[in-house]
């Protein structure tokens, strides 16, 4: 719905723009009407970075706010909740796609792509570790790709709780585990221990 609002609102302004140039009295009207085009896709780019909806839409779920920003129809495995905002994991069949959504004080707004950020990576003996930040928030979500291909035991020393997506990788002919996680910062003794194995990530 979120695109196709966008969409809507630049053929409403091609149309009336169109509309104005036909009735006008102005000679040399071709450019014009290249001008209006290129206007309104102008107008649709703009607008994909502007969620104006959050000032009088709130929806009653991430799940409800993803399903409204994305076209795909949406195969929601897991919502890792956050203080602030909540990380909703999407599971296509050719990419999982991640999503923060804000939250507010009677529910959930719509977070956009350019506002979801991976702020840090790091690939350790096999396992890949990515760290991801909506805006500047104090909100981090953790994923961590077990590159064995095999459920590992993952903890960290705040007590955090690790949630695990399993995901068949045709190509290695094994399903591959991914864990995810919720922490508020990223401190430089900060670790992760999967299986016996601990990976400092800002080492």
């Amino acid at each position: 719905m979120y695109d196709i609002i966008r969409s809507l609102i630049g053929g409403v302004f091609l149309a009336c723009s169109i509309l104005a140039i036909v009735k006008s009295k102005l000679g040399r009207k071709r450019p014009l009407y290249f001008a209006c085009v290129c206007a309104s896709f102008l107008l649709i780019w703009v607008l994909e970075f502007l969620p104006f909806e959050n000032s009088f839409v709130t929806f009653d779920s991430p799940q409800a706010a993803y399903d409204y920003y994305t076209l795909e129809k949406p195969n929601i495995e897991l919502v890792v909740e956050g203080d602030n905002c909540d990380l909703v994991i999407d599971r296509q069949s050719h990419a999982d796609h991640y999503l923060i959504i804000p939250k507010s004080a009677d529910g959930w707004k719509i977070g956009i792509n350019s506002d979801t950020k991976m702020v840090f990576q790091k690939i350790a003996d096999g396992t890949v570790i990515r760290v991801y930040q909506y805006k500047n928030t104090s909100d981090l979500f953790l994923t961590i790709l077990n590159g064995d291909g095999e459920e590992a035991t993952v903890t960290d020393d705040r007590n955090t709780t690790f949630y695990s997506l399993g995901k068949y990788n045709a190509a290695l002919g094994a399903t591959v585990v991914t864990y995810y996680a919720h922490i508020t910062d990223l401190d430089p003794e900060y670790s992760v221990t999967v299986n016996d194995n601990r990976i400092v990530l800002k080492d």
